[in-house]
Parts: C-alpha cells; structure tokens; sequence
C-alpha cells in the first residue's frame, strides 16, 4: 500500500504549508528535516513487521486528520473554522514528538486532543486579556472547564465551547494569533524567546517575566505585545500632536512678526520683545500695534488717493476756492 510508505508527519507539515506560508520556510524546512531523521532513526530500532504496522497507524490517523471535518459547537465563521484546521493539524504535528507516543503510537490521538485543548485555552484567554469588554470571569480555569475535546466514531475532532458565545470565538480565532502559537510551539524552537524575537524586532520586553503554564505564558505575552502598540500609537499620536502645534506657534509666530514690521519696529526690537518679553505681553502689545497698523495702513491709502484726485483734478478745486473767496470779499465790502 501506497500509505505503508509515507512519513505521518511530513504529509501534516505538507498539508500545513499548502493552506498557508505564515511561518517561514526555515521552520517548514526543519520540521521535514526532523521528521525524516526521527522516521529513520527509529524505523531502525524496529523490527520490520512492528515498523510497517506503526507507519501504517500513523498514515491511517494523518488521512483521517487531514480528510474528515472537524466539528465545532457553536457555529463559527468560515474563517474561524479554517483557523480550527490549522491549529489542528498543527497540534497532530506537535503530538509526534511525544515520548510516550513513540513508544506506543496508539495514544497519539489522546495527546492530539490534548494539544489542541492547551492551544485553545491559550487563545481564549489572550481574547479575555486583550479584549477590554470581555467577562472579567473568563479566567483560564474558566477555559479549561467550559472547552470539551473528543474524537468521534469516524476519527474526526469534535470541539464544543460551553458558555462561550460565537462571535467571541470568530474573534479569538484570527490568523496572527494561531501563527503566534505555532511559532511559540514549534518543534526545536526557544518558545517565548523564538516568539519575542519575531514578534518585537529582536527586542526585549523588559517588564515580561517569561515560565508557568504555557497557555498563561503564551497569553501574559500577547497582553504585553498589546500594550506595547498602545503605546507605540499613544505616543505616535502625541508626536504628531506636537509637530502640529509647532506648525501653527510657528505660522501665527510669522504672521504677527510680519504686522510688527510694518508698525515700523525694527527686526532687533522684535526679538527684543520676543526673547525678552513675556510672550503675552507681546501678543497683548501687538494688538494695539495692529490697530495702529490698520489706521496707518487706511491713512496712507487715503493720502493716495487724496493725491491721486488732487492731480485729476486741480483746476476745478482752485476755481472753487477762488468763488469762496471772491463771496467772502462781496459780503465785506
């Protein structure tokens, strides 16, 4: 039989890969190279009739894993279930690499469930500490009593959440934070450190304390990955903040230099005012100097004018101050 010949654990990786690339291809390429050296290594240990029988029990679950749909109570999204498949077949993956499923493979699909129940736990309560509205009771003890994991008749997942509602799952559910859980699981990988270090740009959060279960350490870190972009944004919001009160100090700075100018002071008289002045004692001054300003600039525009009809018309003032004057001589005479 063609199965007879596969690696189990190579045909999940394969599997895993095809749906998506979230994790780089260092860690797909080592995960095949794992699993081949693990096959050949203990494939020799074996007697050939116990090997065959072994990698057709391995090959028989893989299939089934891979090929019947899991079931999932409540209905969730479509996304959320692919979310599901993912971190199942991941956790069949993990399950391999336990000792007691090397020495009898028959319990691999007990440690599966377990795999994956850890998982969800660990998601769930990431959702309830990065999710300001959710029930302050949704603690992982809570989790880990209200998520039910089994294996049904034909070999299929079943999954049920008890007190849980669907859109709470659809949420928790998202493709960064199963990837994140990949990472920090992935076989021959430094766990949180591994995760850390892709997450944060190889920098370290100081105030995280790394140990405990792996689900509330996994969960403790996307908390502090969560403030951490809080941050980032608060004080990107306050940066810009500043960049536009800067902008406007300076364009009013301009503007009112530019009135002071024309009120006739000199540039050293106004960065005496600026430098040595308090700043609302110039604001409070320049509003007297702009009144002056508009006056001035109001009188000068009438002597223009005044000059302008003074050249337009000459000979008419004169012959009427000469009629005044000749009205005036009349009456005294």
């Amino acid at each position: 039989m063609a199965n007879d010949l596969i690696v189990p654990e190579v045909l999940l990786v394969d599997k895993l890969e095809e749906m998506d690339n979230s994790l780089s291809v260092t860690i797909w390429k080592q995960m095949r190279l794992d699993a081949e050296a693990r096959e050949d290594e203990e494939g020799g240990h074996l007697p050939s009739v116990q090997n065959k029988r072994r990698k057709m029990f391995f090959a028989d679950f893989v299939n089934k894993a891979i090929s019947i749909p899991m079931e999932i109570t409540p209905a969730i999204s479509d996304e959320a279930y692919r979310q599901f498949y993912r971190l199942y077949l991941f956790s069949c993956q993990q399950a391999i690499h336990y000792p007691e499923v090397k020495r009898n493979p028959f319990i691999l699909g007990f440690h599966a469930l377990s795999e994956i129940k850890t998982a969800l736990v660990g998601i769930m309560v990431t959702y309830r500490l990065v999710t300001p509205s959710a029930p302050y009771s949704w603690s992982r003890e809570f989790f880990e009593n209200n998520i039910f994991v089994d294996k049904g008749p034909k070999g299929q997942a079943i999954i049920k959440f008890f007190k849980v509602p669907s859109d709470a799952i659809n949420a928790a559910m998202n493709e960064e934070v199963v990837t994140d859980w990949m990472i920090y699981k992935a076989f021959d990988n430094n766990g949180i450190r591994t995760l850390m270090d892709i997450k944060n740009n190889l920098v370290t959060i100081p105030d995280y304390k790394r140990g405990g279960p792996i689900a509330a350490e996994f969960s403790r870190f996307q908390r502090k990955m969560a403030e951490e972009r809080s941050k980032k944004e608060m004080r990107k919001s306050e940066a810009l903040d500043l960049e536009f009160r800067k902008t406007l100090v300076q364009s009013v700075a301009e503007k009112t230099a530019e009135k002071l100018l024309a009120s006739g002071l000199s540039a050293n008289d106004i960065l005496d005012k600026a430098f040595k002045a308090d700043i609302s004692q110039l604001t409070a001054i320049s509003e007297n100097e702009i009144k002056a300003i508009e006056k001035s600039s109001d009188d000068k525009k009438d002597k223009m004018g005044r000059a302008c009809h003074k050249r337009l018309s000459k000979k008419q003032d004169t012959a009427e101050v000469d009629g005044v004057i000749a009205g005036f001589l009349e009456d005294n005479s």
